[in-house]
């Protein structure tokens, strides 16, 4: 504003200094020209208007010039109030930038303290993993070694009882091996005496059947042979008799079978298992 009203000084005092030197360059000229009385009646009436017009130019120049003061007092006071505006708007603006940086400080200071704590929490996550994978680990490693042991105890009581089921199977095979010896040496001898006593006892039967038989007359000579099939009872009865090798001569197998009848009961063992090979008799008779 000031500014403003040292450019409108400066054009008023350039503006009267101008009329001043019209004027006096106007008389100077009157008085190196000076006219006749008639002609210097009319100059100093032109001047008097000079100066009547010189006098009304400075009043309006005044006037002007408190005019152009007023505007700029009112202008001066309005950039005095916009001033004070603007400066009120700064200090808001000041202040809440001063709040918004404490509020973004606030805030950056509770996202540190806050990734501070997930930093804290997650270390201690990562400590409670990390010592659970390896109490993970020693457990395996624990069951892995424990599994080992076992396996192997239990590989070496397999091999124990394979061991002893092997020197079992082999006792018992030498066991069973040595009584099926036993047994066939038994057997042999039992068979070797009940081969004996069924002979005994076949002779015996003959014996009683030759007691009975009746030589044949005319025949001694022909060597006649017949086949018998006799069933006995456990007494030694005679059950029946069949003939299933004829000699060729009906009268000797007629004599045999008579014979046969009347030596009934025949002679068996007492004993049923030795019994059983006298139920049915295979006998062959001749007539010599």
């Amino acid at each position: 504003m000031s500014t403003v009203f040292a450019r409108s000084f400066s054009y008023a005092f350039f503006f009267h200094i101008a009329i001043a030197v019209l004027f006096f360059v106007s008389l100077a000229d009157s008085l190196n020209n000076i006219p006749s009385a008639a002609n210097t009646t009319t100059e100093i009436r032109n001047n008097k208007d000079i100066v009547n017009a010189v006098a009304i130019s400075e009043n309006e120049l005044s006037q002007e010039i408190r005019a152009q003061q007023a505007a700029d007092a009112a202008r001066k006071a309005q950039a005095a109030k916009e001033a004070n505006q603007l400066a009120a708007a700064k200090a808001q603006a000041l202040a809440q930038i001063q709040q918004a940086k404490q509020q973004q400080a606030a805030l950056a200071a509770q996202q540190q303290a806050d990734a501070k704590k997930a930093a804290a929490q997650l270390a201690a996550l990562q400590a409670q993993q990390k010592q659970a994978a390896q109490q993970l680990a020693n457990t395996q490693a624990q069951a892995a070694a424990a599994k080992k042991a076992a396996d192997a105890q239990q590989a070496a009581a397999a091999k124990k009882a394979a061991d002893a089921q092997q020197a079992a199977a082999a006792k018992k095979a030498a066991d069973a091996k040595r009584l099926a010896a036993q047994q066939q040496a038994g057997s042999a001898n039992s068979n070797l005496e009940t081969q004996n006593e069924i002979s005994r006892y076949v002779g015996l039967i003959t014996q009683a059947i030759q007691v009975q038989w009746t030589q044949l007359p005319g025949v001694e000579q022909q060597k006649l042979v017949t086949t018998m099939i006799i069933r006995l009872a456990p007494d030694g009865t005679v059950l029946q008799v069949q003939n299933v090798g004829s000699s060729g001569n009906p009268a000797l197998d007629r004599l045999a079978l008579t014979a046969v009848y009347k030596a009934s009961p025949l002679p068996v063992p007492a004993d049923p298992k030795l019994f059983a090979n006298f139920r049915e008799l295979k006998v062959k008779f001749s007539d010599n």
